[in-house]
């Protein structure tokens, strides 16, 4: 009665403005638990809610399970004919890049997602654990009679988890009295400096040296090292890099976790959220940034030994680059930042998603099931999307039509894919045997005609978007399946740009609600 008493005061006298969407004698908790189950309605919604169902444990059961069983899985001959490998080494290989990747992710998780600390020098740790594995398992170092170091690995690890973790820490301490901006300034050039010291520090002249000494070998890098061993097993097969790798793996995801759940973690969310506030409160923010700076590069410095003792080798460019920081970055907005299960999803993405695309087939599929995806979650009602589809099939057979009449002396395409999928679309499009450059002019004009459509009146947009469909399929058979490695990099960027629109928060992330 104390709940339905105000809301009906608020119904009679109009100064009171009364909330929408709520019913006479629901009050906001109600209405707030029908919104949270209205999310699971629907086919999807249901799956959504039967996993939530599970145990906690259970589902991270599952997921070991599923990790440790995959090397094994695979390599089953039926597993590997259906997907036309040979061998199953070549997925075990992904799977292990995956694992390694994902404890990277996690490190860096730590510094931006908890923290929030843009680190742009954090792919240098990991390139500084690669040489100092190299140093201290290979023949590379002759000194004073010392023909290499090979150090015992049950060693070797915790000393280069160590020692990336104080640079981290000292890299921390300089970086920190810069804020904002500056600090991403500051991170980047530690970042490019260490990879120019590693492609050019090949004679360097050293105080105690009568000769320059090479300590990187440049470009080539070092090889020919130590495999890992422990306790007299030495690892020499992908399988074994792997299962080692995903040890590892569920031993930082849980450390990490454990800690974002103490003390340490809300003190880290809280310097996130507002870093003023937080030392006001008593928290030592000084403290709490050198040691998420400290744990994220401990972290990397432990996948870069292992990755290094894994490839056999150290290669600066292109592993220790830009382009390995972008990647990073990459899946832990995907995965959402400051999620645990979200960066290794991310992670997962990022690594198999680019390998799937080598293959045409494969990337045929995705590109259409996400044009069909997207259709069916961006036009509603369902009358606007049969109108969207039925308009551009039409269009295609008018113009399969109406083409060779208007253009007779123009040699058109036929057959000529080995894909299923692909020769269907061929029977519906119509495609000059010479499209190279009537491609390339309908891909710009496919993007042409997107943007038009977001800005032109209601009542046209439907039309045009028809249009830029065709040519968006137009593009894809004629263009960008001759091209895979370009492909391959558009498929990517663009799910990552669409998600970010649709899902700024991430796959797994949780929204923020921010009062501007």
């Amino acid at each position: 009665m104390s709940q339905e008493m105000p809301r009906q005061a608020a119904e009679k006298d109009p100064a009171v403005p009364a909330r929408p969407g709520l019913k006479v004698g629901v009050d906001e908790w109600v209405a707030q638990v029908e919104g949270r189950t209205r999310r699971y309605q629907g086919g999807w919604g249901r799956v959504a809610y039967g996993w939530q169902t599970i145990p906690l444990g259970v589902r991270y059961a599952l997921a070991i399970l599923i990790i440790f069983a995959f090397p094994f899985v695979t390599a089953t001959d039926a597993v590997l004919d259906g997907m036309g490998i040979a061998s199953n080494d070549f997925l075990v290989r992904i799977g292990a890049r995956f694992l390694i990747f994902a404890m990277l992710a996690i490190g860096l998780n730590v510094v931006v997602g908890y923290c929030g600390l843009l680190d742009l020098g954090y792919v240098a740790f990991f390139g500084i654990a690669g040489y100092s594995y190299a140093y201290l398992s290979s023949d590379f170092i002759q000194f004073a009679g010392l023909n290499g170091v090979h150090l015992p690995s049950i060693l070797s690890l915790p000393l280069i988890v160590l020692w990336t973790a104080l640079i981290g820490l000292g890299v921390g301490y300089v970086a920190f009295r810069f804020g904002g901006d500056y600090l991403a300034i500051v991170t980047l050039g530690f970042g490019q400096v260490f990879l120019q010291l590693a492609l050019t520090a090949t004679r360097v002249q050293l105080p105690w040296t009568e000769r320059p000494v090479d300590l990187t070998r440049g470009p080539n890098g070092i090889n020919r090292l130590d495999d890992l061993a422990f306790f007299g097993f030495q690892l020499e097969t992908t399988t074994h890099y792997y299962l080692l790798a995903a040890l590892l793996l569920i031993f930082v995801y849980a450390a990490v976790h454990h800690l974002n759940q103490s003390r340490i973690g809300r003190a880290w969310r809280a310097l996130k959220d507002d870093e003023l506030a937080a030392e006001v409160m008593g928290i030592p923010t000084w403290r709490m940034k050198l040691l998420a700076f400290a744990i994220g590069a401990g972290i990397a410095g432990l996948a870069g030994a292992v990755d290094t003792a894994w490839q056999d080798s150290v290669i600066p460019n292109p592993r220790y680059s830009v382009l390995t920081l972008i990647n990073l970055y990459a899946m832990v907005v995907l995965g959402g930042l400051g999620s645990l299960p979200g960066v290794v999803l991310g992670a997962l993405i990022f690594t198999t998603l680019p390998e799937i695309l080598r293959d045409i087939q494969a990337a045929s599929a995705i590109f259409y099931g996400g044009l069909i995806f997207g259709l069916l979650l961006g036009l509603r009602p369902w009358k606007r999307l049969a109108a969207v589809v039925v308009s551009t099939l039409a269009l295609g057979f008018v113009i399969r039509f109406v083409g060779p009449l208007l253009l007779p002396n123009v040699e058109w395409l036929t057959g000529g894919t080995d894909y299923w999928l692909n020769e269907i679309v061929h029977s519906w499009l119509l495609i000059p045997a010479d499209f190279v450059t009537v491609g390339n002019i309908v891909t710009i004009g496919a993007i042409v005609v997107l943007l038009a459509a977001m800005v032109v009146a209601e009542r046209w947009r439907w039309a045009v978007l028809s249009i830029a469909l065709y040519m968006f399929i137009f593009a894809w058979e004629t263009r960008l399946v001759q091209e895979p490695a370009a492909t391959r990099i558009l498929i990517v960027g663009t799910t990552l740009v669409v998600l970010m629109v649709v899902r700024p928060q991430g796959l797994l992330g949780k929204p923020e609600v921010r009062v501007v």
